[in-house]
């Protein structure tokens, strides 16, 4: 038996240092899979008792081999740190496991095991909820935006044909190349559509921040403006382009610009206001309001799913858009002052200058 072990009542400590079975004690209370695999006689040294739960007792039948396949199947086909230390995940058995290796010396791989399936349940249940929350708002904007383009087509056409014989070529140019123009707003739009399909790959791609932005505020000032909302954009140059997946930065800002507009109800002389500027490396997209607030109680829980202060909100909206943005390499700052308002912030990475959109 290796020396990693002392008996059945210690397990996975040096029996040189008894008063270590507390650590053992704590391994195997602990809602955590460990397991140690043991490099140089290639051997699974240790499980705990969560580990042997969730692959069902079938450790005891899977080999070192067979186990290091299982969850490490690039070991030895690619360098060790390519490995180490990063998270995987893994269906086995109608579970979600989600699972972290950790180089200890050269002779043994700990591997952490987390049972994520119920994360990955309510996950998906905020996808949804946070979907169908968004639509009526969504459609809201759908409705202005796809008529006023579709309108001016008809008008346009409908005067060319009218005069299709009279007008020079040049001047059919115009009305060709204005009915183009409003053909590619209604394009922008069913583009943004795919933004349902929020936790597909993300497809990242290089972005003109201002371009993006004074397309998306068209599709959100209609409604915002029938709140009485005012909505302005602030870019600070040099920013120019941001690394990001249209269709989820398209949703990240929808989903804050909801938040904002629920703080701004029966506020005077509401205002929101969207600013870009550089911030090592990052391009910072900060949404600004000046309504309610929060305390600083209710943002220690803003991550929390369900947590909620609106009475018909889900609790979801922070935790998904949270996890867009993370697909896409950033991250989320949160500033809030009671009564004051709420400015949120939004780090992407700076779009590559030598890339061509």
């Amino acid at each position: 038996m290796n020396d990693f072990f002392i008996d059945s009542n210690c397990p996975a400590i040096n029996h040189k240092d008894p008063g270590n079975c507390l650590y053992a004690y704590i391994m195997e209370s602990i809602d955590l899979g460990i397991v140690i695999l043991g490099i140089k006689k290639q051997e699974i040294i240790f499980k705990n008792k969560f580990a042997s739960e969730l692959f069902q007792d079938d450790t005891d039948k899977l080999g070192y081999k067979a186990f290091l396949t299982l969850l490490l199947s690039d070991y030895g086909k690619v360098p060790t740190s390519e490995i180490i230390g990063k998270t995987y995940t893994l269906w086995y058995k109608n579970r979600l496991l989600g699972y972290t290796p950790y180089m200890i010396s050269d002779r043994f791989i700990w591997i952490i095991i987390r049972d994520i399936t119920e994360r990955s349940r309510l996950e998906s249940i905020a996808e949804a909820v946070n979907s169908m929350e968004n639509i009526s708002y969504i459609f809201s904007g759908i409705r202005h935006e796809l008529g006023n383009p579709i309108n001016s087509i008809k008008m346009t056409l409908s005067v060319l044909k009218k005069n299709l014989t009279n007008y020079s070529k040049h001047a059919v140019e115009k009305f060709v190349d204005r009915a183009m123009t409003e053909i590619a707003r209604v394009e922008f739009l069913l583009q943004a559509l795919k933004s349902f399909s929020i936790f597909e790959n993300p497809d990242i791609q290089n972005i003109v921040i201002d371009e993006f932005l004074t397309r998306f505020i068209s599709l959100v000032s209609s409604d915002l403006g029938q709140s009485g909302i005012k909505i302005n954009k602030m870019i600070v140059l040099p920013v120019e382009k941001i690394s990001a997946d249209p269709r989820l930065l398209h949703q990240v800002m929808l989903n804050l610009i909801i938040n904002a507009s629920d703080a701004l109800r029966n506020s005077e002389n509401p205002q929101i206001t969207i600013r870009a500027e550089k911030k090592e490396g990052f391009v910072a997209i900060t949404v600004e309001d000046n309504g309610v607030g929060m305390s600083e109680e209710e943002q220690t829980n803003l991550f929390k799913p369900f947590y909620t202060t609106k009475p018909q909100g889900t609790g979801l909206g922070l935790m998904i858009t949270l996890k867009m943005v993370t697909l896409m390499k950033g991250n989320m700052e949160i500033k809030s002052f009671k009564d004051v308002g709420t400015k949120v912030t939004v780090f992407i990475p700076e779009g590559k200058k030598d890339e061509q959109n």
